[in-house]
C-alpha cells in the first residue's frame, strides 16, 4: 500500500491502533471532538479576573474542492468551531474548515489572528500588513521527523522596518524540531490536575529569507503537537508579549 493511501487510513482508525511508528501521526478529528485551552497568564495576572479558557469544537462533516494536477476534486473535510477568549486581544470567534490532502493537516483561516501584526527584530520592531483576507494552512505532516520542512503557508502583503516598506509575497514555513515532554498544571477549576504530554513534536512557523534587502528567521508560531491527541501547547510572538496556552481538556 502506498503511503498516501495507508496515512489517511491510520488517522481515521486513530487511537485504536497501538505500536505506530512515532512518525505516524494521528489526528482524531470528527464530529463531537471538542479541545480546551487555557491561557498561561502572567504572575501579575488580576485574581479577581477568570483565567481565559478557550474551545474547539468540531461541528460537523462537509466537503472542500481542492486543485489536483488532474483537475478539482472533492476531500471529505470538518467544520471546526473556535472560541478564543485572550487577556491581550479579547474575544475571538471564527468557524474554519480543516481538511487531510495530500497527507497533510490542512486548514482555511482567517489571515486576521492567525499571525501577529508585529514581531519583535533585535532592537527594532518589524510590522506586517497582510493583502489576503484568509489563506490555506499546511499545519502538518501526517508522516513527520524531526528536521523536516515544508511551506506552511503563503501570503502577499508588507512587512515594514523602521521607515522602509517592502511589497512581497510572505512565505511562512514551518520546521519540526523534535520530540518534547509537555507538562502543565491548570488553575479553571472544572480542568485541575496536572497535565502530561510525552513525545509531542515541537513545530516552528517561521518568516524565512531576504525581507527588505535583509537575512532574517522570525518565529512567528510554536505549537506542540501529540499524536492522537492534537496541538498540546500554542506559543505565538508578537513584538509585545508571547500569547502561550496549553491544553486542559479533551473529548474525543
Amino acid at each position: 500500500m502506498k503511503r498516501w493511501v495507508l496515512l489517511p487510513l491510520l488517522l481515521i482508525l486513530g487511537c485504536r491502533y497501538r505500536g505506530l511508528p512515532d512518525v505516524f501521526f494521528v489526528y482524531p478529528i470528527g464530529e463531537g471532538v471538542v479541545w480546551y485551552y487555557e491561557e498561561d497568564v502572567p504572575p501579575d495576572y488580576p485574581d479577581t479576573l477568570p483565567i481565559p479558557l478557550d474551545s474547539i469544537v468540531v461541528l460537523r462533516e462537509t466537503t472542500v474542492t481542492v486543485a489536483e494536477k488532474t483537475g478539482k476534486s472533492e476531500v471529505k473535510a470538518w467544520r471546526v468551531y473556535k472560541r478564543h477568549e485572550s487577556s491581550y486581544a479579547g474575544l475571538v470567534e471564527d468557524t474554519n474548515t480543516v481538511f487531510f490532502h495530500n497527507s497533510f493537516i490542512k486548514e482555511w483561516l482567517p489571515t486576521e489572528g492567525l499571525f501577529p501584526d508585529s514581531v519583535p527584530y533585535g532592537s527594532r520592531t518589524i510590522y506586517l500588513i497582510y493583502d489576503e483576507d484568509s489563506v490555506l494552512v499546511r499545519w502538518l505532516p501526517l508522516y513527520v521527523r524531526p528536521g523536516l520542512e515544508w511551506l506552511m503557508t503563503r501570503s502577499r502583503g508588507k512587512i515594514i522596518i523602521g521607515s522602509d516598506t517592502c511589497s512581497l509575497t510572505l512565505d511562512i514555513w514551518a520546521r519540526a524540531r523534535g520530540y518534547e515532554d509537555i507538562t502543565y498544571s491548570p488553575s479553571t477549576e472544572r480542568f485541575k490536575g496536572k497535565k502530561e504530554y510525552k513525545k509531542s513534536m515541537r513545530v516552528d512557523y517561521f518568516i524565512k529569507g531576504g525581507v527588505c534587502n535583509l537575512g532574517i528567521e522570525i518565529t512567528l508560531l510554536k505549537i506542540w503537537w501529540k499524536s492522537g491527541i492534537g496541538p498540546v501547547k500554542n506559543v505565538a510572538i508578537t513584538a509585545s508579549d508571547s500569547l502561550v496556552t496549553y491544553l486542559v481538556g479533551f473529548k474525543p
